[in-house]
Order: structure tokens, then C-alpha cells, then sequence
């Protein structure tokens, strides 16, 4: 076996995947890959749905019919075009690792055909830009709804620290104390979110005052009893939040929204692009302007005399 192994490398380059499955093929991705470039949640749930529903066909077997029959019936099922998307991305990535980095014949050209394909028939699209924005009444009445229920959670802190700085929930909660400048007003996110990089991906930002909203007045008034700043798991503030735009049947609010709203206020606050880029992290226009909604009526100045 060895030894036809290597005459397969010195012939193509690749070795056969004998016997192996997708799904080994997607446990190896996770306990090598993963260590060394993290990812989030989603990733993870769409890795396990490629590993629970096709997982079962050897790699050497996959073709264009099997996966291109797949993502027919993610939609037929009601997955819309960026979960399939997404999967399909996933799955590119898993095997364009094991052609690449293991050696392996895999059919990734097969699987990429199959990606065009969906994107020819519309079946993969890019998300929608939201444009909706948030008015600080429709934070105020969130905090007060949860407050009512709720009172170890600064939650009114913690919404208005969102729109001040355009962090994102899970960057929010794991600030920590060390990290802060008092002097420059400034504090470092740690593993900011990035397409390429996470780990290690540590920025320091500003803390502004925005709208009326003081951040760094918001986190010299937090407790320091622990060595989170706001030491409270994302996914309950999520949970609260969801809960509280439900109760109140506030239309069309997300979480999220609050980074959007901030980036927009930024900007209509006169900050350039790239003084905007160094609060939200992002690195190029092309994906900033997509969080903001300026309105057109705002770009009238009055003229000059």
C-alpha cells in the first residue's frame, strides 16, 4: 500500500482517499484546521449537517450529480440561497484542504462546477443589505422591558455601549479590564472577527461618544469584580433582546442592528472612511458600506456665502 502510495505522489501528485469517507474527511478538517484558524457557530452547525447527510459517500465517489442533488433538496426543504451558500463554500473548503494539504484525490473541481451551477440558477446569493435603522427610543424601551425582569444584566449599558462603538454583542462581552487605556480613551478588542483571521487578530479602537452615548463613561461605570468588563455571556443578552423586540412587537429588529446604526451615525457624525474603519474593523469600502444607510435627503448642505 505504501509503496503504491508513492508511486501515486510521484505520479499525480495525490494519493487515493481509500476508503475514506466524506465524513472522516470533515472530522480530520475539524481536528486539524480548526486549532489553527477558529470559527464560528454557523460553520460548525453546516460542517455537521454536511458530515450527518453526506458524510456516508466515500470521498472518491462524490460527484457532480450527488452534491448538485443535495443542495436541490436544501431548498426544496426551504434553505434559502446564503445557507446554501454557505454549505456549499464549506464543503469547497473542506476538500480543497484535503487536495491540497493532505495530498488527497478529491473531486474539488466537481463540487466548484456544482457551486456555479447554483449561482447561475440562483440558488446561491449573497445576503440582502438591511437598511433598516434604529431609533434610540426602540433602545430605550428594550433596556426597560428587560430591566423589569432582569437586573443583573446592565443591559441599558450594554445596548448603548453597542451603538457607541459598533462592537459586536460577542465582542462587547469579552472586554476585559487589562485592555483598557484610560489615558487614550482607547481598548483592545482581542480576536476580532475577520474573513481570513481571528486569532491574533487584536485591535485597539477608540472610545467615543456618539449620539450621546459616552463609552468610556459607560465602562467607568461598570463594577470591577471580575476581569470581564461586561461580564455576561452574548447569547443571554441575544436571548433578552430577541425576547423583548417579540414582547414589544417592534418590527424588523435585530442585535446586529445596533452595529449597523452605530457605523451610520459615524458617518453622518463627519468621520471618513478610514476613521470609521479603525472603530468598526473593517478593512476595505466595499464591505463598510454595506452597514451604512445614510439617507439622501442628508446629503443637502446649505450653500455656501
Amino acid at each position: 500500500m505504501v509503496e503504491t502510495e508513492i508511486a501515486e505522489l510521484k505520479s499525480t501528485g495525490h494519493m487515493q482517499p481509500r476508503g475514506t469517507t466524506l465524513a472522516d474527511l470533515i472530522d480530520r478538517y475539524v481536528r486539524e484546521i480548526y486549532p489553527l484558524k477558529h470559527w464560528g457557530r454557523s460553520k460548525t452547525a453546516d460542517l455537521n449537517r454536511l458530515k450527518r447527510e453526506l458524510g456516508h459517500h466515500l470521498a472518491s465517489s462524490l460527484d457532480y450529480k450527488i452534491v448538485f442533488d443535495y443542495f436541490v433538496k436544501m431548498r426544496e426543504d426551504g434553505c434559502g440561497p446564503v445557507g446554501i451558500g454557505s454549505q456549499a463554500t464549506y464543503l469547497v473548503g473542506v476538500l480543497e484542504t484535503a487536495a491540497d494539504v493532505w495530498r488527497l484525490a478529491v473531486p474539488v473541481q466537481a463540487v466548484k462546477d456544482v457551486r456555479g451551477a447554483l449561482k447561475k440558477l440562483g440558488m446561491v446569493k449573497k445576503s440582502n443589505v438591511r437598511q433598516r435603522r434604529v431609533l434610540d427610543s426602540e433602545i430605550a424601551q428594550v433596556a426597560a422591558h428587560v430591566e423589569r425582569k432582569v437586573t443583573a444584566v446592565p443591559i441599558k449599558d450594554i445596548l448603548s455601549f453597542c451603538v457607541a462603538t459598533s462592537m459586536r454583542i460577542s465582542e462587547v462581552c469579552r472586554l476585559r479590564w487589562d485592555d483598557l487605556n484610560e489615558t487614550d480613551r482607547t481598548i483592545v478588542i482581542r480576536d476580532r472577527k475577520h474573513p481570513t483571521e481571528k486569532i491574533g487578530n487584536h485591535q485597539t479602537v477608540p472610545l467615543l461618544t456618539l449620539a450621546g452615548h459616552d463609552s468610556f463613561d459607560i465602562v467607568k461605570r461598570q463594577p470591577k469584580k471580575k476581569k470581564y468588563i461586561f461580564p455576561v455571556n452574548p447569547r443571554t443578552v441575544s436571548a433578552y433582546f430577541s425576547e423583548a423586540v417579540e414582547q414589544l412587537e417592534i418590527d424588523d429588529l435585530h442585535l446586529h442592528d445596533l452595529r449597523h446604526e452605530a457605523i451610520s451615525r459615524l458617518f453622518e457624525a463627519g468621520y471618513r472612511i478610514e476613521q470609521v474603519s479603525i472603530v468598526s474593523g473593517h478593512r476595505d469600502w466595499s464591505m463598510l458600506k454595506r452597514y451604512t444607510h445614510l439617507k439622501a435627503k442628508d446629503l443637502h448642505r446649505e450653500a455656501a456665502t
